[in-house]
């Protein structure tokens, strides 16, 4: 099953006025400089070449910039006589943030570019706000269940056990990000309610990518239990703070459903 069929509603669209729209495909060049900078895209520029097409810009931004641990990358627009068929080029630019003597008084404001792993947390964050009932797990789980929302509680866990812990038969190297789990609602209390369903999750940033431990920790424990599923939720973080996207995948013994 797809995330459209599990996921009620269209996808977000985030308004970039201003902006002259995406094309399709966005052509972009590995500059240099880039791939000096980062290692993950000097491989790419070896495994695909120098010149990557992508749906679009915005595409684009999320598996260059975004998924890249490496400050300073950025899209350079080519000039109005250049003859290369790209429309960007990805360069790695110059930290242009001054000293820590040279930053003067905190309360003038200070700037810092965002780091991968500051992303990734903030994605996490979205889950760990809540002690019960996140709205987007409500949802599928309301959805996957065929039950009324209001039949029903979400606990979440912000630090689930290793697999090894939920699991002892199965390799301990996959370390879930987030955990729900769904009770009946009952008088007795918050946890009183028969566990309808758990679900373990790997929640993704953008287009960022499973490392090998993870992607087999999470197959196999989706072999395990009827009344425990698996997740991969991946986070669109551009309408922050108004608004996010995500979509919601499960795992099954063949890997992503839909």
């Amino acid at each position: 099953m797809s995330w459209e069929e599990q996921w009620p509603g269209e996808p977000y669209q985030v308004s970039e006025a201003g902006r002259v729209p995406d094309v399709s495909p966005f052509r972009v060049a590995l500059k240099r400089s880039a791939c000096a900078a980062a290692a993950e895209i000097e491989t790419l520029r070896q495994s695909a070449g120098e010149v990557l097409s992508y749906d679009s810009r915005a595409d684009a931004v999320a598996k260059l910039i975004h998924a890249v641990d490496c400050p300073g990358l950025r899209f350079q627009e080519p000039a109005p006589n250049d003859p290369a068929d790209v429309d960007a080029y990805l360069v790695k630019v110059r930290d242009p943030r001054p000293s820590a003597a040279a930053r003067g008084d905190p309360a003038t404001g200070w700037t810092f570019d965002t780091r991968a792993q500051q992303v990734g947390a903030l994605a996490e964050a979205l889950f760990d706000a809540y002690r019960y009932d996140p709205p987007p797990i409500v949802a599928y789980a309301a959805r996957d269940l065929e039950r009324d929302p209001d039949t029903f509680r979400v606990r979440v866990d912000d630090d689930p056990d290793r697999v090894g812990g939920l699991d002892p038969d199965l390799d301990g190297a996959w370390h879930p990000d987030v955990a729900f789990t769904v009770r009946d609602r009952d008088e007795g209390g918050d946890d009183a309610g028969r566990v309808l369903k758990r679900y373990v999750a790997e929640v993704k940033h953008g287009s960022t990518s499973f490392e090998r431990n993870q992607r087999d920790g999470m197959v196999r424990l989706a072999e395990r239990d009827a009344k425990l599923d698996v997740l991969l939720v991946r986070v669109d973080l551009s309408g922050i703070p108004q608004s996010y996207d995500l979509t919601i995948r499960a795992i099954d013994a063949g890997g992503l459903s839909g």
